[in-house]
């Protein structure tokens, strides 16, 4: 396809600011920027701009809402408007329009798409297109091994969230019979009245430990969650900040922030949002965050270090992490090691102890605390019936303070 050889061709010149460019008010520049910006690190500038200043469509911002990414307070800009010195980069989205001509040396790439109609299902059709080009043209810098599995990640986790049963942390789980989601929290540690107060579909049986216990809720705190899922822990999160706190959620699936989205307005939460994202390249600013929790998510990452930087990077001076999640206590046996659907299953991405503290040391956290779960061997075990797989890993609670 043309798009994507330009899109290798871009790549190879790491640009530093690029400019999404249309028609005024057609749409398609301002859902590119918000989706780039979803994907990208700060590092690179992500701009768009039309032949002249407008309102965003309400199509556009209902489209891109539906999984999790918040266009409402983009404000449309004249191509007049951006200085050619600062761009390296220039993509045009217009099909049949002509668009805005933009001065300057920067790369040109056109992606020529359709208009969206008057109707949600073509501006749908548009994001999701968006979504497609834009996934590879950022999403390619990684090795192969890396991108195979976060492919293979992203697939079983949408697996999950449009499937009707639980499922847990085990391998193949989606091909398996349902779990008692339920059981399988309270195993986990989750109070009975918590997963009984959470609107049905939430609460999906995954994790491999409960946060909430030691993260320390205080009423008025921004809380986010990394690999937010369904909205379980969001939820709970929710009741222990109240009204004046805020809780967010990402997520790196479309369909699990359209699950966790739809659970949310069922339960009425309005201190609670969700956006799109990855945990290497948080979508969120600088210093704006009390405490970061997580369940059984950072071991799936091919990029631990980066996520704990990007951690560290939105926490306020004395932010802390409440995660929980799972480590090697020794090397995996080879033929799990190799298993697509032993790292998916949140077996053999597993980091040790020791790896742990450097990449939070290395992040800059103090007040390091790593707290082995022995019981954790009973649901473990599950995982991977017959392997003894609880011999190798375990799960941590794991606790940092931002200085």
């Amino acid at each position: 396809m043309q798009w994507k050889k330009e899109a290798d061709e871009l790549r190879k010149i790491k640009p530093k600011h690029i400019l999404f460019l249309c028609v005024a008010n057609s749409a398609r520049s301002q859902m590119a920027e918000g989706i780039a910006r979803s994907l990208v690190s700060k590092t690179i500038k992500i701009s768009s701009a039309g032949s002249k200043p407008s309102q965003v469509n309400p199509l556009a911002i209902k489209a891109l809402e539906e999984i999790g990414i918040d266009i409402n307070a983009n404000q449309s800009k004249s191509v007049d408007s951006i200085n050619p010195k600062d761009v390296d980069a220039v993509i045009t989205l217009c099909a049949e329009e002509i668009c805005p001509v933009f001065l300057g040396k920067a790369v040109r790439l056109h992606w020529g798409l359709p208009d969206p109609s008057k109707d949600l299902k073509s501006f749908r059709k548009i994001r999701d297109e968006l979504m497609k080009r834009l996934h590879y043209l950022f999403d390619n810098h990684e090795d192969g091994q890396s991108k195979k599995l976060k492919s293979e990640v992203k697939k079983v986790y949408s697996q999950i969230a449009t499937s009707s049963k639980s499922c847990g942390c085990s391998p193949s789980c989606c091909q398996k019979p349902s779990i008692d989601s339920k059981k399988t929290s309270l195993e986990l540690g989750y109070a009975k009245e918590d997963i009984e107060s959470i609107p049905e579909g939430a609460n999906m049986g995954l994790g491999c430990g409960n946060p909430q216990i030691f993260a320390s809720l205080k009423k008025g705190e921004t809380v986010l969650d990394l690999g937010s899922g369904g909205g379980f822990d969001c939820f709970i999160a929710a009741k222990e900040v109240g009204k004046k706190g805020k809780v967010i959620g990402i997520d790196m699936t479309p369909e699990m922030i359209s699950l966790a989205n739809k659970n949310a307005q069922k339960g009425k939460y309005s201190n609670v949002e969700f956006h799109l994202g990855e945990i290497e390249q948080l979508p969120i600013a600088d210093s704006t965050i009390d405490v970061i929790i997580s369940n059984c998510v950072i071991n799936l990452s091919t990029d631990k270090q980066s996520v704990f930087q990007e951690a560290f990077r939105v926490l306020n001076k004395g932010g802390r992490l409440a995660i929980s999640d799972v480590i090697k206590t020794c090397p995996l046996p080879k033929e799990v090691d190799q298993m697509i659907e032993a790292y998916t299953g949140c077996i053999a991405g597993a980091s040790t102890l020791e790896e742990i503290k450097i990449f939070l040391t290395h992040a800059g956290f103090k007040k390091i605390k790593i707290t082995p779960k022995d019981e954790s061997r009973e649901f473990i075990k599950n995982w991977l019936p017959g392997s003894n797989i609880e011999d190798y890993v375990q799960s941590v609670m794991i606790e940092a303070v931002k200085p």
